[in-house]
């Protein structure tokens, strides 16, 4: 029987958004201004998540396990505090570049990501392998849906379309219908259309319109 996997939908969104900054680095035109400001756009989104998943993780999913096994959070608390220290960083060099950064410079931030991107990728798998296997073990299902339905009633709306964003594409169509057609329910006609209009232009045109009949 399959479980609920608390990390799958947001580490499936995190690995798209990753992916694309790192290819968008590696494509950018300095002697553009729009690219530089483009890559900056995007970097900044993928942030924003990042620093919202790991305070999400810390405040709620970790925390709510280590009060049901004491000690269990430590590895993943300190893996979030090293890797926010290079986030920081990171976050700080993309915002402070203007076109005046040497191609080197670039190549060398280009680097230092994918650094990052493969420390970030070691630390989602050992989540999702060692952690989630500790949530299931503790929580029911239904314990573990309404800890998902917590965060998500307490993310600010332009946050959740940023998740949705990038976590829509990135899932299968089931996924996607399971967890859109919960959101049409229950939330405002207004903000199910942001959805869709946020979702549309980062989507095969069939795989969109697929998904939307089903909803």
């Amino acid at each position: 029987m399959s479980r609920v996997k608390s990390f799958e939908a947001p580490h499936k969104g995190l690995r798209n958004i990753i992916s694309k900054f790192s290819l968008s680095i590696g494509q950018t035109n300095l002697s553009d201004p729009f690219q530089l400001e483009k890559l900056k756009s995007l970097g900044n989104e993928m942030f924003l998540l990042l620093n919202n998943h790991v305070h999400t993780e810390n405040e709620h999913t970790l925390k709510n396990l280590e009060e049901k096994v004491k000690g269990s959070s430590e590895h993943d608390l300190a893996d979030h505090r090293r890797l926010e220290v290079i986030q920081n960083s990171l976050q700080d060099r993309l915002n402070s570049m203007s076109n005046e950064i040497s191609a080197n410079e670039l190549h060398q931030f280009y680097l230092d990501f994918s650094m990052y991107h493969s420390e970030y990728l070691q630390h989602i798998f050992e989540e999702e392998t060692v952690t989630e296997l500790l949530l299931q073990a503790h929580f029911t299902d239904e314990e573990l849906i309404q800890q998902r339905i917590a965060i998500m009633g307490g993310m600010e709306f332009p946050i959740l379309l940023n998740w949705l964003k990038y976590t829509i594409p990135a899932q299968t169509e089931e996924e996607n219908v399971q967890m859109l057609s919960g959101f049409k329910k229950n939330a405002p006609a207004a903000a199910f259309d942001a959805v869709l209009n946020t979702i549309r232009p980062e989507m095969e045109a069939g795989r969109y319109e697929s998904l939307v009949a089903k909803l």
